[in-house]
């Protein structure tokens, strides 16, 4: 029995050797269809750090944005709490209708992030304006707001990202 197996499966690899693995001509490429995109899942928690002394109790992350040809930075500072999402999905798509008739002015390609599902639980962030990235001397920080919660709060939804001319 084992070797009527192992011949069958020693068969079905012989075929499988003998597939047609060629590089695709443009033509050829632009034929096939699938699906695409990237989907992501992921559960990450900010939790303060005591030895940064700026924030009472420590603070959390802090991610800095530099906006093309801008001075400034964009700061997301102090984050803390848990954050997670599940299938979000990366999508390049063609919008050439909906959106109430402006899809069809638009007729061109955008960026779509879709959330099947984000979780927030006990979160913390500020939005903050700055003149440079970190900390250190010289630092210049407008905070404009603070967003806390204390509970759970979950999204679903996609946002589109559109290239500027």
């Amino acid at each position: 029995m084992h070797r009527i197996f192992a011949s069958i499966l020693l068969g079905c690899s012989s075929l499988m050797a003998w597939a047609d693995l060629r590089p695709l001509a443009e033509e050829e490429l632009g034929a096939v269809t699938g699906q695409d995109g990237i989907t992501l899942s992921a559960s990450v928690t900010f939790n303060p750090n005591p030895d940064l002394t700026r924030c009472a109790g420590g603070c959390g992350a802090r991610i800095a944005i530099n906006p093309g040809r801008s001075a400034g930075f964009i700061i997301i500072d102090n984050i803390k709490g848990t954050f997670s999402f599940d299938g979000v999905t990366l999508d390049i798509v063609k919008i050439d209708s909906g959106f109430n008739g402006e899809g069809a002015q638009f007729n061109s390609e955008a960026l779509r992030v879709g959330l099947r599902e984000a979780r927030f639980t006990n979160a913390q962030y500020s939005l903050s304006g700055a003149n440079q990235a970190s900390q250190g001397p010289g630092l210049q920080q407008h905070d404009l707001f603070t967003y806390q919660i204390d509970g759970a709060v979950r999204m679903q939804g996609n946002l589109y990202i559109f290239a500027s001319p």
